[in-house]
This record gives structure tokens, sequence and C-alpha cells, in this order.
């Protein structure tokens, strides 16, 4: 059963019709990389489809809210106007398929249908396994509010900083072309410290419960 254990994200961007269309091709530029960079590395697989919804497998599960966080902020640095909901799941599979969207098991099943229950949240979590149920589907709201927040700058930044959290404050103030005490003063507004931890607490949560 363990060995089984896959995260899913299931996602769609919000209000994608009152999008304009530069924006919108834009969006989906931005989203195709930023699944195409994570996916060799996390062994993750995604299907893009219907021009606005997205499903990813990830026989990483413990990446699961690292990846839809990196998600979010690579799309609200992108445009202000544009932010997306996402339902994460961990669970066991069925079949995994080239297909994505196909394939079949438990997370997939709560990872689609809770999306379609979600309502002013933009972040949730659910799992077969309780306690991961118990600690990340009540405190991903406290993520959720907190990446809701942010300004388009702030989200840049914090996704920069995610991307490689090693890198000196220095090094990403060049890699992002401002100066490193508006970096710093960016990254303490994003609360970067207080993210990273709860993502690291997340991870190692999922790792345990995996077994």
């Amino acid at each position: 059963m363990k060995n089984s254990m896959i995260g899913v994200i299931t996602g769609d961007i919000v209000n994608s019709r009152q999008i304009p269309v530069e924006e919108y091709d834009s969006m989906l530029y931005r989203l195709h990389q930023t699944l195409e960079s994570f996916s060799e590395r996390y062994q993750m697989h995604f299907d893009v489809f219907r021009g606005d919804e997205f499903q990813l497998l990830l026989k990483r599960p413990e990446k699961v809210i690292y990846l839809a966080t990196i998600i979010r902020l690579s799309l609200k640095s992108g445009s202000t106007n544009i932010d997306v909901r996402q339902s994460l799941s961990v669970g066991d599979s069925n079949e995994l398929r080239d297909d994505v969207k196909s394939s079949t098991g438990e997370a997939f099943v709560l990872s689609g249908q809770n999306l379609n229950k979600m309502k002013s949240e933009l972040l949730i979590f659910d799992s077969t396994i309780e306690l991961l149920k118990h600690h990340l589907g009540s405190t991903i709201e406290l993520l959720d509010a907190h990446l809701s927040s942010l300004t388009k700058t702030e989200a840049y930044v914090l996704m920069s900083y995610l991307g490689d959290p090693e890198v000196s404050h220095a090094e990403l103030a060049k890699e992002i072309g401002k100066s490193r005490p508006n970096t710093t003063k960016m990254l303490n507004s994003a609360h970067y410290n207080s993210v990273l931890k709860y993502l690291y607490y997340a991870e190692n949560l999922i790792i345990e419960a995996r077994g």
C-alpha cells in the first residue's frame, strides 16, 4: 500500500473567461513552463486540458504542497489578476497511465471531487490517511490565506527563493535584478521563513506517513 502512495493536484484557473486573450496565452505558457521544469526532478506527470484545467501526478507525494505553492506563486507573479484553485490529495493509486487524467485511484477521486466542492478557498488538502487529513487539511488554510495576501512582486521573490532556499539574499537579488536590501525586505514581507518551515513540516509529515 505505502509503495503505491502518490500525490495528486487537480486545479483550474480562477475566472479564466474574464482574462484578456494576451494575458491568457502568457498564463498558459507560464503554467506549462513551471510544470515542465519540475516534471523530471519530482517524478511528475501532468495534463492541461480544456484550456484552464490541469492535473498532476506525483510519485513523490511529499512534494505535493510545495509544488502547489510554486504553481500559485508562478501565476500570481505573472499577473495580479490571475490566481488558481487547487485540490491536493495523497493516497493510493490503482492504475497509472501516461494520460494522467485517465489514471485511477483514491487520490484521483479525492482530488477531483474536492475541486468541485471548493468555494472561496483556493488550496485544500485531503488524504485517505487520517493523520495527514487532520494535520494538513486544516493547516493548509493558513498557507492559502497567506498566499492570497501576497502582491505580484512578493509572489515573484518568494517563488524565486523557494526554487533554491540555499541561495543567499545577495545571490537572489542578482538573479532577480533587484538590490539586496530590497530583496531582503520583500522576502520578509512575504514571510519566507514561515512559508519554508511549513513546507518542510508538510513534507516530513507525508514522508513519515508513507513509511
